[in-house]
C-alpha cells in the first residue's frame, strides 16, 4: 500500500500477483479479510491469467508460422 494514498501499489508481475493472492489467502485464513471479496480477487486474478496465457500462445503461434503478426480471427 501507498502510505500516502491507502491505494494498493499496482500489479506488475505474475510474481507479485502470486504474492498478493498468497497474502490474501492468509487474510481470509486469519478472518481479515471478507470470502466473498477474496473471491472477486481471485476471479479478476483468473482473467488476468486467461490474458495472458492467450497472448503467450499468440507468441508461439507466431514464431511457429515465422510472421511478425498474425491475420486477423472473426468470431
Amino acid at each position: 500500500m501507498n502510505k500516502t494514498t491507502n491505494k494498493p501499489q499496482p500489479i506488475k508481475s505474475t510474481r507479485e500477483m502470486r504474492t498478493f493472492l498468497l497474502d490474501q489467502m492468509s487474510l481470509v485464513a486469519n478472518g481479515d479479510v471478507d470470502v466473498g471479496r477474496a473471491k472477486g480477487v481471485c476471479n479478476l486474478a483468473q482473467q488476468v491469467y486467461n490474458t495472458l496465457n492467450i497472448e503467450i500462445k499468440h507468441a508461439k503461434a507466431l514464431d511457429d508460422l515465422g510472421q511478425d503478426e498474425l491475420s486477423e480471427v472473426g468470431f
